[in-house]
């Protein structure tokens, strides 16, 4: 099975409490190679990350930053539903392309 075929969680928010250990987990997160679900991933980071319960605070606007290195090919039908639901939640979301197979798109 190929990481990238599934959403992957590697730390919650309520992992770290400062910023050197933040940086050094995000530097840290392996690359699994495989597929784009960029679906998963928006859902998993809707469901788990931006939750209460695992650190999400009403107080602090909910910022993600979305790093791909291609166009998604999984789940690809749902894709659409899950922006509506991120957007919805009140989740932005900042997009960057790591290769040159990364196209222009607006989420």
């Amino acid at each position: 099975m190929l990481a990238g075929n599934y959403a992957t969680l590697n730390f919650y928010l309520t992992n770290f409490t400062d910023k050197t250990a933040l940086v050094d987990a995000v530097r840290n997160i392996p690359y699994g190679g495989g597929n784009t679900n960029t679906t998963g991933a928006l859902r998993l980071m809707r469901t788990e990350i931006f939750n209460a319960i695992k650190g999400d605070r009403a107080d602090v606007p909910n910022v993600a930053i979305l790093i791909s290195d291609g166009v998604p090919n999984r789940e690809i039908d749902q894709l659409g539903a899950e922006v509506s639901h991120v957007k919805n939640s009140g989740i932005r979301i900042i997009g960057v392309g790591v290769t040159t197979a990364v196209s222009e798109c607006t989420l």
